[in-house]
């Protein structure tokens, strides 16, 4: 119950501190004025820089990780990051929109593999998609097969819509588009897409409203395919939004399918900094009540937060929903907004709303952004542990022109979102002064929403130049698209191993089908006559299932286990034969 308050609560707090000098640094304005100053950009005029432009400079490149490809464009969202990487067990794909030789011309959506921690294409990536105007894409994968399926919009006026790239196999580089539904009879065309993979095989589009007046309400509208792109249940429109924020999220381990978003809270006055965070969600992933939606924050008239226009949602391996957001200052009563500090928060039905960081300080951060802003999380497999990524901002390290250099900030819990780490600078590239080329500002970035029990697995904009070119924020640079892998600071829990690498003469393969419902087949082999035993056990590394325990002659052998009565979920399967054992992983799926 005192979870489910905290929102509550957490108002009283803020009506003193509000009060108070503790934040008088923070840059408070009538919401008009920013509005104002944060309008989407028009995809077929799209901004007026009119300055020089700064290529690429090999000795500019300072930020840790390892340069995948280039882009004119910095940026790569207005508001929900989305996923630009996702981790497979044949290797860790990347997608971004690419400026190929400026900001304002030739847009072409690039990807590139990563196999063995090289690039598969070097530091420039390959093409992805056809057209001429591609952007404001982002990624998902085939679970098993492990192929990109990437999702984008074209904006080429008579011709807009969203698209679909998928990939022939895993990183192989070559993609056959799709076209999604993008039109609703009565609506503008919709693009800006977000995408996910179900259980069931589905590919989710989600796509927002281009809706020519700024300020104005726009719809999000959601789409699937059950055929690998080749056909697509008609568009519906699911919410009004007013901003860029609507994803799907799928489970890893059942078939939920999760449509997460900022709602907002009065249509009669709209504006897009007055959200709730609300979400849809289907059992199957192809049964929806668009019309029950849960609203998580319920913020109140004399609340003085609310939640901007980023959220990040996952799914975690106990099939549970967890979401994330921010808020800056909002009072309603005087028509004022914070352009800088927030709060960044956690959402589960479990453990309820709690804080993941305090960014209530000042920072230039630019439109469409704040002290905490571009996060994503993702669920560790292997425990009850979330990571959380997000830009941060401040008033100390400042380009020359006048707006923050981001860094990359992670926050990791360990028990499902109810406390949180103090977060750790991962990129530490401090410019303060910066000139255009000179910049380490790093932004945009998206964490693989599958980790492993080693690594975090990040892809971020290296931009040379802090602001957003097409807000007409800094000047025009040609920026590093960077990957960066990180050591899981919770692996595995004492007592489970997850070993890649087998010997040859004793071997215990990956289970099959897997992941499987109800049952499943687990061979092994042995050099010798073994006592063997194999068991088991659940992500808590408690033993719920012994499957052998006895003498076995050498050769291989097929165990079979019967799943029947367990729920759905990760678990271990652990082999011990002549002093030597290993473990795998295998998903229960009902």
């Amino acid at each position: 119950m005192f979870k489910k308050l905290l929102p509550f609560l957490f108002v009283a707090f803020l009506t003193v501190v509000f009060t108070s000098s503790l934040y008088a640094g923070i840059t408070k304005v009538p919401i008009e004025v920013a509005a104002d100053k944060e309008k989407l950009v028009d995809e077929r005029n799209p901004g007026v820089y009119t300055g020089p432009s700064y290529p690429l400079q090999d000795d500019a490149m300072d930020s840790p990780g390892t340069v995948v490809g280039k882009s004119f464009y910095d940026y790569q969202t207005n508001c929900t990051t989305g996923d630009r990487i996702v981790k497979h067990d044949c290797g860790v794909h990347i997608c971004w929109m690419n400026g190929i030789r400026d900001w304002t011309g030739e847009r072409v959506i690039y990807y590139n593999f990563i196999d063995e921690d090289v690039p598969f294409w070097g530091d420039e990536g390959t093409p992805a998609s056809s057209g001429e105007r591609d952007g404001y894409t982002t990624l998902t994968q085939h679970p098993e097969d492990g192929y990109a399926i990437i999702a984008f919009h074209n904006a080429v006026e008579g011709a807009e819509e969203s698209r679909l790239a998928i990939d022939a196999s895993c990183g192989l580089g070559l993609f056959t588009e799709y076209g999604v539904p993008s039109e609703i009879p009565g609506k503008y065309t919709f693009y800006w897409p977000y995408v996910a993979y179900d259980n069931n095989g589905n590919i989710h589009v989600v796509n927002h409203e281009s809706s020519p007046a700024a300020g104005d309400p726009q719809d999000g509208a959601h789409t699937y395919s059950s055929d690998q792109g080749n056909s697509f249940e008609d568009l519906v429109n699911f919410a009004t939004l007013m901003e860029i924020s609507a994803m799907p999220v799928a489970s890893p381990v059942n078939d939920k399918v999760a449509l997460v978003f900022t709602n907002p809270r009065n249509l009669e006055t709209p504006d897009q900094y007055n959200n709730d965070i609300c979400y849809i969600e289907s059992e199957d992933g192809v049964t929806w009540d668009y019309d029950d939606m849960v609203n998580i924050t319920n913020y109140q008239y004399e609340d003085t937060i609310r939640a901007y226009c980023d959220v990040d949602a996952c799914y975690d391996y106990e099939g549970n929903l967890h979401i994330i957001w921010n808020t800056p200052y909002y009072n309603e009563e005087e028509g004022t907004i914070s352009v800088d500090a927030c709060f960044l928060w956690h959402w589960s039905e479990e453990t309820g709303t709690d804080m993941i960081y305090n960014a209530w300080h000042p920072s230039f951060p630019g439109a469409w952004n704040r002290s905490a802003s571009k996060y994503s999380i993702a669920a560790n497999p292997y425990g009850p542990h979330l990571h959380v990524l997000w830009t941060h901002f401040d008033d100390i390290d400042v380009s020359a022109g006048g707006w923050s250099n981001g860094e990359l900030y992670l926050s990791s819990s360990t028990d499902n979102g109810d406390t949180w780490d103090a977060p750790t600078n991962l990129t530490e590239t401090a410019t303060p002064g910066c000139l255009p080329g000179d910049c380490d500002s790093d932004h945009w970035s998206t964490l693989a929403p599958n980790v492993d029990n080693e690594y975090l697995y990040i892809m971020y904009i290296n931009d040379k130049d802090a602001g957003g070119i097409p807000q007409d924020e800094g000047a025009q640079t040609q920026n590093p698209v960077m990957y960066l892998k990180v050591e899981d600071p919770y692996p595995v829990p004492t007592g489970i191993e997850d070993e890649g690498s087998v010997p040859s003469a004793f071997n215990l393969t990956q289970n099959y089908p897997n992941p499987f419902n109800a049952s499943t087949n687990i061979t092994f082999s042995l050099k010798e006559a073994s006592a063997v035993n194999l068991t088991v056990y659940n992500l808590l590394g408690e033993e719920v299932a012994e499957l052998v325990n006895g003498k076995m002659g050498a050769g291989e052998h097929s165990v079979t286990w019967n799943a029947g009565d367990y729920t759905s979920g990760v678990y271990f399967y652990k082999l011990n034969a002549n002093g030597e054992d290993q473990t795998r992983r295998m998903v229960l799926l009902k």
